[in-house]
């Protein structure tokens, strides 16, 4: 039995949604494999103390921006990668991997990480897709919610808006390093909660919380829009 083609478009997200889907029938795939490539690439880029390697961001941002790409957003994801090139330019320029010249390079990957939250929530629970290309959209979005709030937190604590507390048996008690904050993310969006790292004060705490509650409450609705769905593949809303 071939699948219930995917209905008119509404909107022009819908309409964006229905050709990207056309012209890549995966890509619900393709945004998942994006993000686990890259927590698979953590310890292999992991070479700077502190900060996040500048490696890495690009990594992060190409994934991120090539993602858009593929699913029909090219205008926004030509411009962040204007913007991310000068942004990584710059932070390569410095020879002291300070808060200061990681700035420009962290506010715009967060930005694009919060459009590609946007772009792959909606894929997942509004958009005309067949259900296979839904749970793969939900699941990247899930994973790219760990990274922007991973890159909340390493904001936070550069500039010291609180503190992140590592406990006393952990490698001699050292500063909080980029991979650290990553962990705290998804041990956090996960419920796990494995206390590796205490936030402490009222926006680490704060955002820590929100974290939590979208770990909770965005699987919940994703399976609630899932099982909501006619039987037999239709993706009428």
């Amino acid at each position: 039995m071939s699948p219930t083609p995917s209905p008119s478009p509404r909107s022009d997200l819908d309409r964006i949604c229905v050709e990207s889907s056309a012209a890549f029938p995966y890509h619900g795939l393709l945004l998942f494999v994006g993000q686990i490539l890259l927590v698979l690439l953590i310890p292999i880029l992991d070479r700077e103390p502190r900060t996040m390697p500048v490696a890495y961001t690009v990594m992060g941002l190409a994934t991120t921006l090539a993602l858009m790409a593929v699913l029909g957003y090219r205008r926004v994801a030509a411009g962040f990668a204007i913007l991310g090139s000068s942004a990584i330019v710059w932070a390569a320029s410095h020879e002291l991997a300070t808060p200061e010249a990681r700035l420009p390079v962290m506010l715009i990957l967060a930005v694009a990480y919060s459009v590609s939250v946007y772009i792959g929530v909606y894929h997942a629970l509004f958009a005309p897709l067949l259900p296979a290309q839904r749970i793969l959209s939900g699941a990247a979005s899930f994973v790219m919610i760990g990274f922007l709030f991973a890159i909340l937190h390493g904001f936070l604590g550069a500039f010291q808006f609180g503190k992140y507390i590592l406990p006393g048996d952990i490698e001699g008690s050292r500063l909080p390093r980029w991979t650290d904050f990553i962990w705290l993310s998804f041990s956090t969006l996960t419920t796990a909660g494995f206390g590796d790292m205490v936030p402490v004060g009222p926006w680490p705490c704060a955002v820590a919380t929100l974290e939590g509650l979208c770990g909770i409450l965005y699987p919940a609705t994703l399976i609630a829009r899932i099982a909501s769905l006619p039987a037999g593949g239709s993706t009428q809303r």
